[in-house]
């Protein structure tokens, strides 16, 4: 199913979620929502519609041809619109994780002071955060750029949603920027000059269907320098200021020599380099190439790895790309199976006499049956596609049975949650849970977890998976026989990981498998991106809890009581 859809940019048009977006609210079906006591949520919509009308009138003034697009829904996946709102940001403190070693106990300095070649991955930003509760370093769009704009030489970024007009405030001046966003309605890949410097792609979505949901940004400086930026945020501004997200940054050195181009390599700069070119960049690197930046810092897509050194990345790229893939080698690159080959080369494949416990945190929620959620539990175990397909084949017809609550919790936050959290149901616009989904006879309802953020009453728009190995319990189902795939009866290298990016929980970010183990076929909706993160064997719970954004152990839905918030189109 796809998702929400902005019109492709023209010269005339440009991407942007601003505009007199819809306030969230509950269902009909939910009770009604509370009036707000406090001066926060009036305040916080009285600044909305006064950045409302400022904004309106900087377009007009700045790019009076330029129109704002139109936002619709759809049946999954109602992805990031904006939470009705526009409020100033305020400075906010969070947690630092580097990506080489356990949490460090001394704040890292931010990204504006320091080079960051090992990478670290921090909270983003948020005015409503708890002071007691945000006393680490964060993210701030403005830092990671850095403060030296005269040193940077091209910018790429990839946004869902987007809000032009603040990007612009955000980025330095007469840079190039090279901007990857959402596909018309049409799904045909375009590059189009949108602004002076700026080059808009769009990807190839067949048949129109789905989402570049994908959410990361390179920048390179002048010195040589790379830095990379994978994030759950969009580039608008309430991502980075009202809304928790989550981000991973590392700096990439220029090797001192470039190395021979490697057409079988299948490394972390090498899979970027395909992910690049799945979402037609190299017509909008050729665009600013032979237009106004002939001087760029790379001039082809196989230079990111030829001369940039990405050794100190220890991190695994895990992406979805939209379309068919069919055969071992092809499914592999793209989805969950994707997710899989990570595990797998991460050392990070469930052993034998352990189990994997799952959380599956995000703001949008999909239609699942117990075939994907098994499905997703065999390749987030490092399963093979043998083992899938013959426990698949081993199991009654149309009697597949569904995870324990035990081992997969889906975190969605509850009404009440959204109730109690500072901006109540008008900051819950980017969290997506329709009520025919909820109702549905076969729904997991008893897999939903409340989604609580360690950092006080803010709703999380982070989407993580975490994985931890975990003694069985006498009555677990195995996956297949031993005999259908390699037992390991040594201790794990590993006691879990994590994974962070842009995947929602849901079939269409994620992927559906079908097929036989000799011709197995993936099929993808969704553009999406993100990082798999190693947690160690010592003190797995302990690392576990600094790196995921959300409240351990996540409570459980009480039945009959507790409710999902579900948005509706309405206004508050």
């Amino acid at each position: 199913m796809h998702a929400a859809r902005e019109r492709s940019l023209s010269i005339s048009s440009t991407s942007s979620t601003a505009g007199p977006s819809k306030i969230a609210t509950a269902a009909a079906t939910s009770q009604a929502a509370p009036t707000p006591s406090s001066g926060t949520v009036s305040s916080f919509l009285a600044d909305r519609a006064k950045m409302e009308r400022e904004r309106l009138a900087r377009q007009k003034r700045l790019r009076p041809q330029v129109q704002q697009p139109e936002e619709t829904e759809s049946e999954e996946d109602d992805e990031d619109s904006p939470p009705a709102k526009r409020v100033k940001a305020e400075d906010g403190g969070s947690r630092a994780v580097p990506t080489h070693t356990p949490t460090p106990k001394q704040p890292v300095a931010s990204s504006s002071e320091s080079l960051l070649w090992e990478g670290e991955i921090r909270q983003t930003a948020n005015r409503h955060v708890l002071p007691s509760k945000d006393t680490k370093p964060v993210w701030r769009l403005s830092e990671i750029l850095g403060q030296r704009h005269d040193q940077i030489k091209l910018i790429v970024f990839a946004s869902y949603a987007n809000d032009i007009d603040w990007i612009l405030r955000v980025f330095p001046e007469n840079v190039p920027v090279i901007f990857v966003g959402q596909p018309g309605e049409n799904g045909n890949a375009t590059v189009h000059n949108i602004l002076p410097n700026w080059v808009k792609a769009t990807p190839f979505l067949p048949n129109g269907r789905g989402c570049m949901h994908m959410k990361f940004m390179l920048v390179f400086y002048a010195t040589g320098r790379l830095r990379i930026m994978i994030s759950t945020a969009n580039f608008v501004d309430y991502d980075w200021r009202d809304i928790e997200n989550t981000a991973w940054v590392q700096d990439i050195p220029l090797r001192p020599k470039p190395i021979e181009h490697d057409p079988k390599a299948d490394d972390f700069p090498a899979q970027f380099q395909h992910v690049l070119t799945k979402l037609n960049f190299a017509p909008a690197l050729q665009s600013h190439l032979k237009g106004d930046h002939p001087q760029l810092p790379f001039r082809s897509i196989t230079e990111l790895r030829t001369r940039w050194d990405w050794s100190k990345v220890t991190v695994k790229l895990v992406v979805s790309m939209a379309g068919k893939y069919e055969g071992v080698r092809e499914v592999a690159k793209s989805g969950h199976t994707n997710l899989n080959k990570a595990i797998r080369e991460l050392g990070a494949i469930c052993p034998e006499e352990k189990e994997l416990a799952l959380e599956c945190q995000g703001s949008s929620i999909g239609t699942y049956s117990a075939t994907w959620l098994n499905e997703f539990i065999s390749s987030t175990k490092g399963l093979s596609l043998a083992r899938w397909f013959s426990w698949k084949k081993q199991q009654p017809r149309g009697k597949i049975p569904a995870p324990s609550p035990s081992r997969l919790k889906i975190l969605f936050p509850t009404l009440r949650t959204v109730d109690n959290s500072v901006l109540k149901r008008p900051g819950g616009g980017t969290m997506f849970c329709r009520e025919k989904q909820w109702e549905a006879k076969t729904f997991p309802k008893q897999l939903f977890h409340d989604s609580k953020s360690k950092r006080g009453g803010v709703l999380m728009h982070s989407k993580m998976v975490l994985g931890i190995f975990v003694e069985k319990s006498k009555n677990t189902l195995p996956m297949s026989p031993n005999k259908a795939g390699k037992s390991s009866s040594s201790a794990p290298a590993l006691g879990g990981w994590c994974y962070i990016g842009s995947h929602n929980f849901t079939p269409s970010a994620w992927g559906n498998l079908s097929g036989s183990t000799e011709s197995p076929v993936m099929n993808v909706a969704n553009y999406e991106m993100g990082i798999l993160v190693p947690l160690p064997t010592e003190n797995t719970e302990n690392a576990a809890a600094e790196l995921v954004c959300w409240e351990r152990p996540a409570p459980a839905y009480r039945s009959g009581i507790d409710e999902p918030w579900v948005r509706a189109d309405s206004l508050y």
